[in-house]
């Protein structure tokens, strides 16, 4: 029996080690962001829920993304990660702050933006996704 463990301890080593020389070698990503997702994305308060946060996503120019929720909340755009850089807020059609709601984020242009709850502290509290945007194909 302790041979046997020690045969699948060998195995796994093994198995790490050969993985994180494909993750160096570039072969394998260590981490990847999401890709535009199909359905909409259900907008709340993460740290309320105490779930992760948002998971950084990549689009095209021309995707677009559906932000759905309830209980007050709203979107809007920037191009900073500061949840108090209000003064670089863009808003987005639909993304008004409501008790329930929908709005569809179009990106334009290339570049990295991030999607806020503009609703007091929500963005401070994990309601920010960041989203890094390529030329169209």
């Amino acid at each position: 029996m302790r041979m046997r463990l020690q045969s699948l301890d060998t195995k796994a080593t093994l198995c790490c080690a050969v993985l994180v020389a494909l993750c160096a070698a570039g072969f394998l990503p260590l981490a990847m962001p999401a890709a535009v997702p199909a359905g909409p994305i259900k907008w709340y308060i993460l740290a309320a829920a105490n779930l992760p946060p948002y998971a950084d996503g990549t689009a095209m120019v021309g995707d677009t993304l559906t932000y759905t929720w309830s209980r007050f909340h709203g979107v809007v755009l920037s191009t900073s990660p500061d949840c108090t850089a209000t003064a670089l807020f863009q808003p987005v059609p639909g993304g008004a702050d409501s008790a329930s709601g929908a709005a569809n984020v179009t990106f334009m242009q290339p570049s990295t933006f991030y999607v806020i709850c503009p609703v007091g502290t929500h963005c401070a509290q994990g309601q920010i996704q960041k989203w890094t945007v390529s030329p169209a194909a």
